[in-house]
């Protein structure tokens, strides 16, 4: 909703109103940079990730619909942020990695219906370590470990 409309509304009722939701402030901020949304995705996507090992971990301790309740949406989550990071990445890494470009399309996009999201999201979480080391290798994201290897020294 742009400033024009929130000030139409308010000025037809007569009196100032208070509208939830979009604060007129906040709509001009720029967009993130690509660097900080990678980090962003992948933060959520290595939550997630944790979250869904863990669930799977104590799935003898969780009553069997909370826990597939919870599997499913960390599951959703993986997928939707996975998508987000291939789809951010992808352009470039075309040329380089084919092969693992066509791995993750096909284990993305490929929609079967009714199969075991417990093991799809397995599969889906070894290709994500994959492409994450391939984004560490491009130089996408620093290698904090390379990193801590060379201040300890």
């Amino acid at each position: 909703m742009d400033n024009n409309t929130s000030q139409d509304r308010g000025s037809n009722s007569g009196e100032e109103e208070i509208y939830e939701g979009t604060d007129p402030e906040l709509q001009d901020l720029p967009l993130p940079k690509t660097d900080s949304m990678l980090y962003l995705i992948l933060n959520s996507l290595n939550q997630n990730i944790a979250n869904f090992n863990a669930y799977l971990k104590f799935k003898h301790y969780i009553s069997e619909d909370i826990l597939n309740t919870e599997l499913l949406k960390r599951s959703m989550g993986i997928h939707r942020d996975f998508s987000a990071l291939f789809l951010h990445t992808k352009e470039e890494l075309v040329f380089i990695y084919p092969e693992l470009l066509e791995k993750a399309e096909r284990i993305l996009f490929k929609g079967d219906v009714g199969a075991d999201f417990i093991k799809y999201t397995c599969k889906m979480s070894k290709l994500i370590d994959d492409y994450k080391n391939v984004l560490y290798r491009e130089g996408y994201l620093p290698d904090f470990k390379r990193q801590l290897f060379l201040t300890d020294a």
